[in-house]
């Protein structure tokens, strides 16, 4: 009943999964090492970064890059990377993994001592999974072999309903959860212990906000020091592999200052990658940057809204750990590109939160963390524990590691099945220099402008999506208001004549109006999934009021809880038993 562009066209899944006591063979070929064995189908972007070692009773395996390898292999005194890396992971892991920067995951097994240390990179850029049970476990970056793992070999696992209520409300995760019970993320900043059966995790690495006094000047020079130091850092490690920079544009202020400010220090073989509906601000403005910074630019416009159609796929790379719709048109941009001959995607993702903040009022931001802020629906009314909120000193502390990281950073794995992914505003240190600067200068992007005016200035004479096509300028702010009242009038005048608001990147709910197909497609998709046997009666009829009476992204947001429900458990919970 489905179109076939959804849900029969084949989905690559790049990634690798390690196992102790499971035969792993379901996924194809797979090498022993012993007491465990490992099945790669790597990107392999970077494999000189990578790390595969087996010998002395070790396995020690790293997937991603890093940018610090020569001061690392230096600092153990080793004059390889395998042997320096395996070699201080298995001494001191926690202070050489708070030394480490880039994006990396993976696992060090000490097989006489029958412990794995299982470690993400600081804001989990490289996501990580594990499963436990007694002498058994599984790593994996990818939910979707594990689950096959554990079919093959007649494990039996549960549906995880609270999963479901996150993506009903939030859109994205909130904790370690999948949609299978037995199923864990490792959190950003954090490594594992597995011994025993038992699971210990430490975290090495927190967001937080240290702040230091400083003048205005002050911080925009400490800003400016740590942001090229971190775009350095990542067109470097292209530029050491011979690729093309491959760097996101729109009409935003992140992605602009990444490739203005690559630029501007000498990394001008960029290709920049737009996408929104087109003749939209994003679609105007990105492509006059591109055009006088002498960039080789693609558009791809996301009128014809075929990446809604996306749904197993979009799951299947996410894990599910988010909104299936999150990325629009960024999977099907990548899946369209030669890939090959990029290394990573510099985005400027958080970029506008990190340099700015999530909210304006610093006795809410810097306050006790609370529920019900930045949720895609509020339709099903979800309770969660307390004790999660426990775990942050602030509500920015929160939003950032949840909604940022957990959420919005979700879309990095889709993207890593064509290329690595990076943001120089989610470097390590830039991330600390942007939290140690004062609240008040943050706030309301005051910093974040009188940044781009003082070392950027040019950077300013295109408008800002977000201003209704403004200069982002302090001066211009009285015309941003007269826009942004224009903009809420035009919303309200539609709302009153029932015509559908076009003025968006993707105005997904005016597309949905008008495609009969789509509206098929996803009456069919719901209608084929709704009767799963793992959801309950309560799970099932609030599925249905998100689909039936929502908008297109509570529809969307329904549906990928169908859609992880259908790849992962079939029609029946705990498959097979």
């Amino acid at each position: 009943k489905m179109d076939s562009r959804g849900m029969n066209e084949k989905t690559e899944l790049h990634g690798w999964l390690a196992a102790k006591n499971f035969n792993i063979e379901c996924l194809g070929a797979v090498q022993n090492l012993g007491e465990c064995a490992q099945y790669n189908h790597l990107l392999d972007r970077f494999p000189e970064d990578c790390v595969f070692l087996s010998e002395e009773g070790r396995v020690c395996f790293m997937d991603g890059y890093i940018y610090n390898k020569s001061e690392m292999i230096a600092s153990a005194a080793r004059s390889d990377w395998q042997h320096s890396f395996a070699l201080s992971l298995f001494g001191d892991g926690k202070a050489y993994l708070q030394k480490l920067r880039g994006a990396f995951c993976g696992y060090a097994y000490d097989i006489g001592r029958g412990s794995v240390l299982i470690y993400t990179d600081q804001v989990s850029n490289k996501a990580l999974y594990y499963y436990v049970q007694g002498d058994r476990w599984i790593v994996s970056d990818c939910v979707y072999y594990m689950v096959q793992v554990m079919r093959a070999n007649n494990i039996a696992y549960h549906y995880n309903r609270k999963a479901a209520q996150y993506m009903l409300s939030y859109g994205y995760m909130l904790d370690d959860s999948t949609h299978v019970e037995e199923i864990h993320r490792l959190l950003p900043g954090c490594f594992a212990l597995i011994e025993n059966g038992c699971v210990e995790i430490q975290k090495y690495y927190t967001i937080c906000s240290q702040e230091v006094q400083m003048s205005e000047q002050e911080a925009v020079e400490k800003v400016d020091l740590a942001f090229r130091e971190a775009v350095r850092r990542e067109f470097e490690k292209d530029r050491e592999y011979g690729y093309q920079h491959l760097v996101d544009l729109s009409g935003g202020l992140d992605s602009r200052m990444v490739s203005w400010v690559a630029h501007d220090m000498g990394f001008t073989d960029q290709l920049n990658m737009a996408y929104s509906r087109s003749g939209y601000l994003d679609d105007r403005i990105s492509r006059q940057i591109a055009c006088d910074l002498g960039h080789e630019y693609l558009f791809k416009p996301l009128d014809d809204a075929r990446w809604l159609y996306d749904i197993d796929r979009n799951v299947r790379q996410n894990n599910g750990a988010a909104l299936y719709s999150g990325i629009t048109g960024g999977g099907r941009f990548l899946r369209a590109l030669n890939t090959c001959k990029f290394g990573i995607e510099h985005t400027g993702m958080l970029g506008d939160v990190i340099l700015s903040s999530y909210y304006q009022d610093e006795s809410f931001s810097k306050g006790a963390p609370q529920y019900g802020y930045n949720q895609y629906s509020t339709k099903m009314g979800y309770n969660f524990a307390p004790e999660l909120l426990g775990q942050y000193r602030t509500q920015e502390e929160f939003v950032i590691a949840t909604r940022g990281v957990l959420g919005m950073q979700s879309s990095y794995m889709i993207r890593q099945h064509y290329v690595e992914t990076s943001s120089p505003f989610m470097d390590v240190d830039f991330m600390d220099t942007a939290f140690s600067i004062p609240f008040k200068y943050r706030s309301r992007h005051h910093l974040y402008l009188m940044w781009i005016k003082e070392k950027y200035p040019e950077a300013a004479r295109y408008g800002w999506e977000k201003w209704g096509g403004v200069r982002p300028k302090e001066s211009h702010l009285l015309l941003r208001k007269i826009r942004t009242t224009q903009r809420l009038a035009k919303q309200m005048m539609c709302k009153v004549l029932k015509t559908e608001n076009r003025d968006s990147m993707n105005p997904a709910d005016a597309w949905y109006a008008e495609d009969m197909e789509l509206q098929r497609y996803y009456k069919a998709y719901y209608e084929d999934n709704i009767d799963n046997g793992v959801f309950d009666e309560t799970l099932r009829n609030n599925l249905s009021i998100m689909f039936r009476q929502g908008n297109v992204t509570e529809k969307s947001m329904a549906l990928t809880v169908l859609s992880a429900a259908r790849q992962y458990f079939g029609s029946q919970e705990g498959m097979p038993r």
